[in-house]
């Protein structure tokens, strides 16, 4: 039963979302590599310079079409062959939505539990949390300003 809903539900998708998943599954495990091989901020900073659209969706439907976005990253995440931790997640779906024109931030926090520190990433766009719960800044307190990706000069 489950298999069928699924494909009913993989049916009603807009070709630009199925390209837009198609693309998540894809690029989960890419990103994962640039992350291990490049080091998080160098690669944050490589994506950076890839697609920045200067026409920027906000509004309404500027937030409803990055809640889709943020699903399509989830299924891709929880159905596809690499299963992504929440850093890669976040960082593939700012930039999707960078490329999309969506004006978007990746949020770190942090917590303490017991005797070691727990990190967590998500993305917000225009003030809403976009894959995760709404309340993930009281679980874990970002640091105060975005996280800013380092310069990459690209030639």
């Amino acid at each position: 039963m489950l298999a069928i809903n699924s494909w009913r539900k993989l049916k009603e998708l807009s070709w630009s979302e199925l390209m837009l998943l198609m693309q998540a599954f894809l690029l989960l495990p890419l990103v994962a590599f640039g992350i291990k091989f490049f080091g998080f901020r160098r690669f944050y900073g490589i994506m950076a310079n890839f697609n920045d659209r200067k026409d920027r969706l906000q509004g309404r439907e500027g937030i409803k079409q990055a809640r889709t976005i943020a699903k399509l990253v989830e299924i891709a995440s929880r159905y596809g062959l690499y299963k992504p931790n929440c850093l890669q997640k976040s960082l593939l779906l700012w930039w999707l939505l960078r490329r999309q024109g969506m004006e978007s931030v990746l949020r770190i926090g942090v917590r303490k539990q017991q005797e070691n520190l727990a990190a967590h990433a998500w993305v917000e766009c225009q003030g809403c949390v976009l894959n995760d719960r709404s309340d993930v800044d009281r679980l874990f307190p970002p640091f105060a300003g975005a996280i800013l990706p380092f310069e990459v000069k690209i030639l």
